[in-house]
C-alpha cells in the first residue's frame, strides 16, 4: 500500500505542528506586536521624514520611537499616577473624615425630598448613613484590591512596553520588507491581499482618529471641566468619560450628565447647571464637528462593530483592547470583502 504525495502530507503536518508550538511561544507577545504594527504604521510619515535627514534607518527608527514615547507613553504614565493619588486620597478622606461622608448624606437626602417624582420611592429609607458607610467600606475594599493588581502589574506594564517598543524599532527598518514577504507567502491573489492591506489601513486610521482621538479629547475636556467645578477625581472621572465615548449615541454623557444631575440634587445648582450645559453643548457636541475632518475619506465601522469591538477587546486583551480589538474586527471585515469580491458571480447566482 503506497501513499501519494507522502511527502507533502508530511510536510504539512510537521509546518502545522510547528506552528502551534510557535504560536504558544509568541503568544505573550501577540498584542504588544500587534500595537506595534498599527504605531509603526501610523507613524510611518515621520519615520520618512526623519530618515530623508538622518539618512540612517536605525537612528530615524529609535527618534520615532523617542517621539511615539512623549506623545503616548509618558502621558499614559502621567494620568495614571494621577488617578492612584486620588483613588488614595478619597481612601484617606474617609477614613480620617468620617463627618464628610454624614454631611454629604445629609444634604443629600433634604434635597431628593423636595422632588416631586422620587417621593415615591422612598429613597430616604434607603439613602441613609449606614447604606452609604457599608458602600464606601465595599468601596474601598474592591479600590485596594485594584491597586494591589495594579502595583503587582507595573512589571508586567514594563515589560509589555519593552516588547513594544522593540518590535515597533525593528518594525520600522523592516516593516515593507515583512509585508512583502508575507504576501509572497499568502496563496491569495495580489488584488485580494491589496484589498486586505487598504481596508486594515483605512479602517486603522478611522479607528484610530474618530474614535481614540475624540474620545481622549472629550475625556480631557471632562476632567477639566470636573476640576474647575470643584468635583472630586477630576481625572478619575475623565478617564471614565474617555472610555465611555466609544459607547455610539450615550458616549460621554453616561458620565457628565449622572454627574451634573448629582452636583444639582447635592446643592451645587451653579456648577451643575454648567456641567450640564459644557456637557450637553460642547463635549457631546464634539463628535458631530471634528469626526469628519479627522477621518475623511477612510472607511468607518458601524457604531454597533464599533461597540462590540471595543468593549469584546477590553475584555479579551484588556485595556490594550481598546485599540486592538476594532483592529482586529477589521480584518473580519475586510476578509468578508474578499469573500464578497472572489465569489460575486455565485453569490449573484443564487441570489
Amino acid at each position: 500500500m503506497q501513499f501519494k504525495n507522502y511527502n507533502v502530507y508530511f510536510f504539512f503536518l510537521a509546518l502545522a505542528g510547528i506552528s502551534v508550538l510557535t504560536y504558544f511561544i509568541v503568544e505573550p507577545f501577540l498584542v504588544s506586536f500587534l500595537i506595534a504594527a498599527i504605531l509603526a504604521h501610523l507613524f510611518s510619515p515621520i519615520y520618512g521624514y526623519l530618515l530623508k535627514g538622518v539618512r540612517k534607518k536605525g537612528a530615524s527608527s529609535f527618534l520615532t520611537c523617542l517621539i511615539i514615547a512623549l506623545i503616548i507613553v509618558v502621558p499614559i504614565l502621567v494620568v495614571l499616577s494621577l488617578v492612584v493619588d486620588e483613588i488614595q486620597g478619597i481612601l484617606n478622606n474617609f477614613s480620617m473624615n468620617p463627618d464628610s461622608i454624614r454631611k454629604a448624606v445629609s444634604v443629600l437626602g433634604e434635597n431628593l425630598k423636595t422632588i416631586p417624582i422620587l417621593e415615591n420611592f422612598d429613597l430616604e429609607s434607603k439613602i441613609n448613613q449606614e447604606s452609604i458607610t457599608l458602600g464606601v467600606k465595599s468601596l474601598s475594599q474592591y479600590t485596594l484590591t485594584i491597586l494591589q493588581g495594579t502595583y503587582n502589574g507595573v512589571a508586567h506594564f514594563v515589560f509589555v512596553t519593552f516588547v513594544m517598543f522593540f518590535s515597533l524599532f525593528y518594525l520600522f527598518i523592516d516593516g515593507a520588507s515583512l509585508v512583502k514577504k508575507i504576501m509572497q507567502l499568502s496563496p491569495l491573489q495580489d488584488k485580494y491581499e491589496k484589498v486586505l492591506i487598504d481596508k486594515f489601513n483605512s479602517i486603522t486610521r478611522a479607528t484610530i482618529k474618530g474614535t481614540t482621538i475624540i474620545a481622549v479629547i472629550q475625556g480631557f475636556l471632562g476632567g477639566v471641566l470636573f476640576a474647575l467645578t470643584g468635583v472630586p477625581s477630576p481625572v478619575l472621572l475623565g478617564i471614565l468619560m474617555t472610555v465611555s465615548s466609544v459607547i455610539p449615541s450615550f458616549g460621554s454623557g453616561l458620565v457628565w450628565l449622572p454627574v451634573g444631575i448629582l452636583m444639582l440634587v447635592s446643592g451645587y445648582f451653579t456648577q451643575g447647571i454648567i456641567i450640564l450645559l459644557v456637557g450637553g453643548f460642547v463635549i457631546s457636541m464634539i463628535d458631530n464637528f471634528i469626526r469628519p475632518k479627522l477621518v475623511g475619506r477612510d472607511t468607518q465601522m458601524h457604531p454597533l462593530m464599533i461597540l462590540f469591538s471595543t468593549i469584546g477587546g477590553i475584555a479579551l486583551f484588556g485595556i490594550s483592547g481598546f485599540i486592538v480589538g476594532p483592529i482586529i474586527m477589521s480584518l473580519f471585515m475586510a476578509f468578508w470583502d474578499i469573500y464578497a469580491l472572489e465569489f460575486k458571480a455565485q453569490l449573484k447566482e443564487y441570489n
